[in-house]
């Protein structure tokens, strides 16, 4: 990260640059995967709010569904990270600052585009499509919540009646703010029909839809284009509903993590994680200190710090 690492060793530096390339468990990966902490973290109160909101939310095959307030409490959250802020974690004497991105920006798309480069390598053999019948359903919260079991619930049907596979599966939400799904398979090429519309009624209802491709699909496409939709909010809609549920836009099998050198970050690396802090007060201290700023910055500890820049110091907060 270049002049960013300001005194410390580049064998250190170097091993923490390891921990965020390996510490990822899906490409929207969460930093709970790579840092560990014994006290209790929150979320950003624009989650709780937009989660709330979401909550109460009715459904029941309503015609039209309003998802206003949900968007609101989104796009207050957006702004804050659009302003700039940074990921804390303490090690001993050191800090470590660097840069947040998260999935509803620019740079995510990035990421995405080099991430997945060898899907072009996939031979996929079927593309189905779930709905779910919004008339079973009192809330539209319960809908994003029981289209991700029943999902589980089939693929375990899927394995064991007609073996292993592979997944590339993407969360579609409609302009009426119901989810459903779109999922690429490799591994099988026939699936009856019949049979899975039947196990899916159990689960959810809905329709499904299902057709063969044999490889004639560009998976990268595939995914980049629901991404653009949520890209810097786009489709409000789908990124404000996303962000209330908690729930990934895509979701990979682990036979494609590993093609895709994606693991989890299991070993312990020390590090806790103290919260997000603006970008302006972690340029204001580079600068008091002599700091060159950059997106990853680590830095010795000095026993005034917390009392000269106290805003360095944030409540336990992950927005």
């Amino acid at each position: 990260m270049g002049g960013g690492l300001s005194r410390a060793t580049s064998r250190e530096a170097g091993s923490i640059d390891a921990m965020f390339r390996r510490g990822r468990g899906s490409l929207e990966y969460s930093k709970r995967a790579s840092v560990t902490s014994n006290q209790q973290r929150t979320r950003s109160l624009h989650y709780y709010l937009a989660r709330q909101c979401l909550s109460a939310i009715p459904d029941l095959n309503e015609k039209v569904i309003d998802v206003s307030s949900v968007i609101v409490h989104f796009e207050n959250w957006m702004a804050e990270y659009l302003g700039g802020r940074f990921i804390k974690l303490s090690k001993g004497e050191k800090w470590l600052f660097f840069r947040c991105v998260n999935r509803f920006m620019r740079a995510y798309k990035r990421k995405i585009w080099r991430r997945l480069e060898f899907f072009d390598k996939i031979e996929w053999g079927l593309k189905l499509e779930f709905t779910l019948d919004p008339k079973r359903f009192m809330r539209l919260k319960d809908e994003f919540q029981i289209i991700s079991k029943g999902w589980s619930k089939l693929r375990s049907w899927l394995l064991k009646r007609y073996g292993k596979f592979q997944f590339l599966k993407v969360l579609e939400i409609q302009k009426s703010g119901r989810p459903h799904l779109h999922v690429l398979i490799s591994g099988i090429y026939f699936v009856n029909h019949t049979e899975l519309s039947a196990i899916w009624d159990k689960y959810g209802g809905g329709h499904v839809w299902l057709r063969s491709v044999y490889g004639d699909i560009n998976a990268i496409w595939y995914v980049l284009k629901y991404v653009n939709k949520t890209v810097l909010g786009n489709d409000k809609v789908y990124s404000a509903l996303l962000f209330a549920s908690n729930r990934r836009m895509f979701s990979l099998s682990g036979g494609l993590m590993g093609l895709l050198n994606i693991r989890r970050f299991r070993k312990n690396q020390g590090w806790t994680f103290e919260g997000s802090v603006a970008e302006a007060y972690v340029k204001e201290f580079c600068e008091e200190e002599g700091i060159p700023f950059d997106d990853m910055i680590l830095v010795d500890v000095k026993p005034e710090f917390e009392r000269d820049y106290p805003l360095l110091c944030p409540v336990f907060e992950d927005t």
